[in-house]
């Protein structure tokens, strides 16, 4: 019964409350935050002089914006200043409006704002080496009233405790309050140097390694396929070598001492002019990743960020210029063999 009243009395005031809304929208922000100060205060006096008005000015005030929306706000007496139900509608919706308005303004001032000052960046070693480096001249050369600061480092690294302002990573970071934008696809392959395969000739099925010496490293014990009947998983046991630093692997692949499992990103260009061979791909890589760039949430993201990763996803390309790559790579490959 209760709720049928509340709804009847909801509906017999929307026709007021609708024009108030109306009105609403040509309202004045500064008139907005008065209202909202009046009505925190509990005081229209003690409001009007934070905003430098005399008594009759903060009444004239109130009174003009009470004429405009055609409802009375505040009842007011000599001891007490309160909310009237539409005043109770209308600071709701006040409220937000400031804080819409105020974010918007914020939003246009960074985008008219030249990026300036300490761009602090966080890579993994392999992708800040062969991806960021190379193009950071020209990106200096774009926005010469920022400076640069870059860690390169294999560590997960908390943004928002260390004070980056973005990272470059090889997957989502663990961090769900983080924003993310893809930069580019980043699939895996299992790979060796020709000299390696010349010694032990190539795999052709995850049981084949079982005679062959595969890389080990530490933070991927486990290497996934894809094969004809669902995904293949390959414990790396008593690995000939291993080390705890991508780089470690992809350098022992290099000098011939076996298998490994690395990202396109980081050895197309051994693929590309053959320094390294890309085996068992009827056997693809499982649960390969993307390159994300991530920064911290806020309201509007500070011009700096959203330029340094506009740079850099266009320097990469869709589809990525590794990707690329290796495809033509593989295409050529495939011609040569049929010729």
């Amino acid at each position: 019964m209760e709720h049928k009243v509340a709804r009847y009395e909801f509906l017999k005031n929307w026709g007021r409350l609708e024009g108030i809304f109306r009105k609403f929208r040509i309202m004045r922000l500064d008139d907005l935050k008065f209202f909202k100060r009046v009505a925190e205060l509990g005081s229209l006096s003690a409001a009007g002089r934070e905003f430098g008005l005399s008594p009759s000015a903060a009444s004239s005030r109130l009174t003009t914006l009470e004429k405009d929306l055609g409802t009375q706000l505040l009842a007011r007496t000599t001891r007490r200043t309160s909310l009237t139900e539409a005043g109770k509608v209308f600071l709701r919706h006040a409220a937000s409006a400031i804080s819409e308005l105020q974010t918007a303004r914020e939003i246009i001032d960074a985008a008219e704002e030249t990026p300036r000052g300490i761009l602090r960046i966080t890579s993994n070693v392999f992708f800040g080496r062969k991806h960021i480096l190379p193009h950071l001249a020209e990106f200096r050369r774009l926005y010469p009233d920022l400076r640069i600061e870059i860690d390169m480092s294999d560590r997960i690294i908390d943004l928002m405790e260390e004070g980056y302002d973005v990272g470059v990573r090889g997957g989502p970071m663990p961090d769900s309050s983080l924003l993310m934008r893809k930069i580019g696809e980043n699939p895996r392959v299992l790979c060796a140097s020709p000299e390696y395969l010349s010694r032990k000739g190539a795999p052709r099925t995850p049981e084949d390694l079982r005679n062959h010496d595969c890389i080990g490293y530490d933070p991927m014990p486990v290497w996934y396929f894809n094969g004809p009947e669902g995904e293949i998983a390959w414990q790396i046991e008593d690995p000939m070598v291993s080390g705890d630093n991508g780089d470690f692997a992809y350098d022992a692949a290099l000098y011939g001492l076996g298998l490994t499992v690395k990202s396109l990103a980081h050895i197309w260009e051994d693929l590309r002019d053959g320094r390294l061979v890309a085996v068992m791909e009827d056997y693809p890589i499982a649960r390969t990743g993307n390159i994300y760039a991530v920064y911290p949430s806020a309201k509007f993201v500070p011009p700096k960020i959203s330029v340094f990763i506009d740079f850099l996803i266009s320097k990469v390309g869709r589809p990525a210029y590794w990707e690329m790559d290796y495809r033509s790579a593989a295409a050529a490959r495939k011609t040569a063999v049929g010729q």
